[in-house]
Formats: C-alpha cells, sequence, structure tokens
C-alpha cells in the first residue's frame, strides 16, 4: 500500500538544501527519514527534467532492504526504476541505461567498478548523480573502495553524501568524505596536507593527533556551505533516557577480572598503546564482565551469571513490552537465549512477527542491525545493551532504530554495566569519543587512570 509522503518541518530544509547545491551532505541524526528525503529531491529534480539516474552507494543492508522499500512506499517515488548492481541484471540495466536508481554496497565497489565503467570511448556513465548513503564509511582516507570510486567521479556533478555519525572519531575521520563530494576543494586534496594544516602529533610516535586551536572552527567555516547539520536538533519524536543498571559480580569472578586487569595493563604500560594491543585488552576484560570468556582453543569459560540476572530483572520491570536485547559475543546471545524464556535470536526475515509483536525478546549483535533496519520502533521502545561496544557509530546507529520517526512513546536505552571495571571506561569513551583517535585507545587509556595506584606513566596520556 503507497501513502503520500508529507514531510515534517526538519525535512523540509533537507530537502531544499540538496535541491540548492549539487554537492550537499546531510549530516542528520538518525531516524529523521533521510533516505525519503533524498528521493523527494529526485523526484522533484525529474520533474523538471533536471534529473538522469543515481548510483546509490550503501551498506549491503541498505541496499538490500531499506531504499528499494522506500521507492516502493512513496506514491511519489513509485515511478523509479530500481537496479541492483550486484547481479547480472543490475549491472546490464545500468550499460543499456535502463533504470533509475542504481544500487551497490560498498563491499563491492573494488570487483564492480571496472565492469561498470569499461575502458570504451562509446561507454556513455547513465548517472547524472551519485548518493553515499552512510558517509562516514568512507572515513578511512586510505580505503581502498572508496579511492576507486573517486577515480570515476568526474563525470558526475551531483553528489550527495548522507550520514548521522560524520565524526566517528575525531575530525580526521572527515576528510575523505568531504574530498567524495567536493574533490578536495574544501579540505585539500590530500589526507597529509589537511592533517598538517589543521592538527599536531600527541604523541611522540605520531600516532595520534589533536586539533591545533581555532581548527575546529575553521574546518566548520569550510563546511558550512556543504553541509546541512541536524544533529541532536528537536523533532517530533518522544522523549529518550539512557539507564545505567549495575551488575555486581561476585566476589571470585571479580578478583579473577582485577588479576587480568592487573597482568594485561602492565604488559602494555612500557611501550605506546596501539588498537590491537587495546583491542585484546578490551575485549578480553569485556567478556569477563560479560560472564564467560573464550579460551585460546573458543572453549567458553563461564565465569558468572551478574548480567544475566540483571538483565532479567530488567525484562521482568517491563512484563509485556517487547524487548530488544544486544549482545557483544556470540556466547553472549548464546546464554541469554538458553536463559531469557520467550528470547530469539535476530534474523531480519522476522521482523515482520516482530512489529506485530509476537516476538517478546529478540536477541541481536548491534553491528548487525545498526545500519538499514528500519521497523524496529514499530512494536519497540526499549533496548538493554548487555555489553557495550566501543564503536560510538555502532552505538549511535543501533539506539537510532528506536529513537525515530514512528516512535510513538519514550524509548528507554539500558546499559548493564560492572562497576569499577572496564564497562565504565567503555561507557565513557562513548561519551568523549568526538575527542579520542580510537574508542580502545580510550577505554584503555580510562582504564588506567581508574586504576591511579599503579603510578603509570601519563606523560603521553591525552589524544
Amino acid at each position: 500500500m503507497t501513502e503520500t509522503f508529507q514531510p515534517f518541518a526538519y525535512q523540509l530544509p533537507m530537502i531544499d538544501h540538496l535541491l540548492d547545491n549539487d554537492r550537499a551532505a546531510l549530516f542528520v541524526s538518525p531516524g529523521k527519514g533521510k533516505t525519503v528525503v533524498t528521493l523527494t529531491a529526485i523526484d522533484a529534480l525529474a520533474t523538471v527534467g533536471k534529473f538522469k539516474a543515481a548510483l546509490i552507494v550503501a551498506p549491503l543492508r541498505v541496499c538490500s532492504i531499506t531504499w528499494p522499500a522506500q521507492v516502493e512506499r512513496w506514491a511519489h517515488t513509485r515511478w523509479m526504476r530500481v537496479a541492483h548492481l550486484r547481479t547480472a541484471a543490475g549491472l546490464k540495466a545500468w550499460h543499456e541505461q535502463s533504470a533509475d536508481i542504481y544500487l551497490i554496497n560498498s563491499e563491492l565497489l573494488p570487483s564492480r567498478l571496472p565492469k561498470m565503467f569499461p575502458k570504451s570511448k562509446t561507454f556513455e556513465i547513465p548517472v547524472d548523480t551519485l548518493v553515499i548513503d552512510e558517509l562516514s564509511l568512507a572515513k578511512n582516507p586510505a580505503s581502498k573502495r572508496f579511492k576507486a570510486l573517486h577515480k570515476h567521479l568526474a563525470a558526475i556533478e551531483r553528489r550527495w553524501g548522507l550520514t548521522g555519525t560524520p565524526i566517528p572519531n575525531n575530525y580526521l575521520d572527515l576528510f575523505m568524505q568531504i574530498k567524495m563530494l567536493d574533490d578536495g576543494s574544501r579540505l585539500g586534496r590530500t589526507f597529509t596536507g589537511y592533517r598538517d594544516a589543521y592538527f599536531y602529533p600527541a604523541d611522540y610516535m605520531g600516532y595520534t593527533y589533536k586539533l591545533v586551536t581555532g581548527s575546529k572552527e575553521a574546518i566548520d567555516v569550510k563546511l558550512s556551505d556543504l553541509a546541512l547539520v541536524l544533529i541532536g536538533e528537536e523533532s517530533d519524536l518522544p522523549a529518550s533516557s539512557v539507564v545505567d543498571v549495575a551488575a555486581v559480580m561476585p566476589a571470585e569472578a571479580r578478583k579473577q577480572y582485577k588479576t587480568l586487569e592487573k597482568e594485561m595493563l602492565a604488559e602494555i604500560e612500557e611501550g605506546e598503546i596501539t588498537a590491537p594491543s587495546a583491542g585484546v585488552l578490551v575485549n578480553k576484560l569485556l567478556q569477563i564482565t560479560s560472564g564467560a570468556v573464550y579460551d585460546a582453543e573458543r572453549n567458553i569459560l563461564p565465569v558468572h551469571t551478574a548480567k544475566i540476572s540483571t538483565l532479567k530483572a530488567i525484562i521482568a520491570r517491563h512484563k509485556g513490552e517487547p524487548i530488544l536485547v544486544l549482545c557483544a559475543f556470540k556466547h553472549e546471545s548464546a546464554r541469554v537465549i538458553a536463559e531469557v524464556r520467550g528470547s530469539k535470536m535476530f534474523d531480519e526475515r522476522d521482523l515482520d512477527d516482530w512489529k506485530a509483536g509476537k516476538i517478546p525478546v529478540w536477541v541481536a549483535d548491534a553491528r548487525s542491525l545498526s545500519h538499514g533496519i528500519d521497523g524496529l520502533q514499530v512494536s519497540c521502545r526499549i533496548a538493554i545493551w548487555v555489553s557495550l561496544t566501543y564503536s560510538h557509530e555502532t552505538y549511535v546507529q543501533t539506539n537510532a532504530r528506536l529513537i525515530r520517526t514512528g516512535q510513538t512513546a519514550e524509548t528507554l536505552i539500558y546499559r548493564i554495566i560492572c562497576s569499577g571495571t572496564v564497562d565504565d571506561a567503555v561507557a565513557e569513551a562513548l561519551r568523549d569519543k568526538s575527542d579520542t583517535q580510537s574508542g580502545m585507545l580510550f577505554a584503555v587509556r580510562a582504564l588506567q587512570r581508574m586504576n591511579p595506584s599503579r603510578h603509570l606513566d601519563t606523560r603521553h596520556s591525552d589524544f
């Protein structure tokens, strides 16, 4: 059944911004309808004869579900013919110029681009518009996918980028995202030049960089004509709250945790903390606070049930309401499924049952639904993080599956925290993520600061 699109007041400036600018970005909080807004702008351009076709680059699930569903949903967009470039039929449509919307997931770019842009004098590019959905996927300046795509963009004048998390880590992340849209006219043509112009090394090894005083404001000014920012703005959405609930580890489990924390912090204390060492430390400690750990052979060793017990208590408090439970490890998901009556592992094929309220507890790895899944908010207002992710982008995007257009009640985001552990460090990393190079690195530094009696060398701790 098609619907007539009636834009919310906050969506009107989004539509106008795209129509007024061939090079544009929407830095807009998740859930505010970036997809339908973009399709509406395309429809308006087509109405006046200024649109040929669009290439949409997005995560796989967004390509497979979100864009086709939105085209089909609205009365003013159903005229658009959609082709999936990961299929032979989609590539055929590309070369025959027989579609209006061409979809490709970013992971497929390196292998598909040679087939999409053959070295032929007779080849005519079938699109005049590029849309990069989840533009922050291009945050890595060394990304082979987006470097490969950029080589073919000279003929595409209209380029739009959409994201709710433009700065997943810090302002360094902006360079490649912006270059994909403006070819370097605002922040420069090379990442090194951008970094040297606006940042300084924050440690003697040159692993981390911080903004030079005044650089943030200078960058903001350069992007002011390109990016429309509606992040954290008020809309018609109901209120949302984050509720931290303490889980108390038994004495023996806490002793094991403290021993491992001390030993692993000591291992990395003498040298620079790198992402791999930080990742090993944080993940192992998170497993212990979760309640089980993998040994060297990937066997699961139970440690405690504190978080499972706390989870059950929260679920009981909201008896009768559908609840989304978010886990960080496979063993964590398995333990929840085994212990919580009525729980079921997330599968997008069950989305209709979820919307109908037939699944009381849906258990998911946040990474499996942080982008592209729409409809979770239809029946659910409660999410429970059994273990937190240190990825700010995943955290924000996952919560936005419930805090989005269509939500009719206050959203509750519960976070189960074992106090005085890595859980606190990761929670703090999420709060201050925009000021750090890496959530893992921040979490390790936070752990060190939580243990001042160890007299750690913190001369290079600010990053």
